[in-house]
């Protein structure tokens, strides 16, 4: 666990070295700036809109972030030959993808944390309090985008696993994408062999994204079971990527 731990820390520390701050600031300044102009525009509708603004903004920043960040970790490690004298060490495999894993999940959740921050006080200033909070599953829904950047971050891993930086990225992006889009593709999945073989392999992001619930302050039905699946699945998918990497010819 130490040695994990400490390839954690290293990963969070090259994060932050990569302007991973600026990425956030960006994001508070660009809700703020919105909900200034949409104050102007609208009348009774800025928690909506604000909500649906930057619920969005989190899941399209920590996505991208998750995908070329883990997509470079051990890719980018093989290709600048910075990982050898890691194995070197008394560290196996598996411990140097939990390890890298574990870092980018950080940084994840740090860069998440700020934007809920930054969301809950924009909101509260609009509210004129935090009542809402108890209200709509806004909390509950960056819980949700937690667990899809938990997946996203996971499979980024796999690919960068057996792949090179460009490689990788394209292909997360483009599971991800499917992801997104599974509970629409899912019936027709399900009428095949291949269709169903994909359904188990695709991620259903799509069933973590609570945004409407939020906007309408609707509630949000089996959602414990739901962030079990995304645990379930991310673990499978890091024992599937230890596996693969334990296995390649790093000669």
């Amino acid at each position: 666990m130490t040695k994990i731990l400490a390839i954690a820390g290293v990963t969070v520390r090259d994060a932050l070295r990569q302007k991973l701050a600026v990425n956030l600031l960006v994001f508070a300044l660009l809700v703020i700036g919105a909900s200034q102009v949409l104050a102007e525009l609208t009348f009774g509708e800025q928690y909506r809109i604000i909500a649906d603004l930057t619920l969005s903004a989190a899941g399209l920043f920590g996505t991208l972030i998750a995908v070329f960040l883990g997509a470079n970790l051990i890719a980018g490690d093989v290709q600048r030959r910075s990982l050898y004298p890691v194995l070197a060490k008394p560290v196996s495999r598996t411990q140097y993808v939990l390890g890298r894993y574990a870092g980018l999940l950080a940084v994840l959740l740090l860069n998440l944390a700020v934007m809920a921050a930054t969301t809950i006080a924009v909101l509260g200033y609009y509210r004129r309090g935090f009542g809402f909070l108890t209200a709509t599953p806004l909390l509950l829904a960056f819980a949700g985008l937690a667990a899809q950047l938990a997946m996203v971050a996971a499979i980024a891993l796999v690919f960068s696993a057996f792949t090179n930086v460009t490689l990788a990225a394209i292909a997360t992006l483009a599971l991800t994408a499917a992801g997104h889009s599974a509970r629409v593709a899912l019936p027709f999945w399900r009428t095949s062999a291949l269709g169903r073989g994909l359904a188990m392999v695709v991620p259903d992001l799509a069933a973590l994204d609570w945004k409407v619930a939020v906007v309408y302050s609707d509630h949000v039905a089996d959602a414990a079971l739901t962030l079990g699946y995304a645990a379930l699945y991310t673990a499978a998918v890091l024992a599937l990527g230890s596996a693969i990497f334990a296995r390649r010819d790093l000669r």
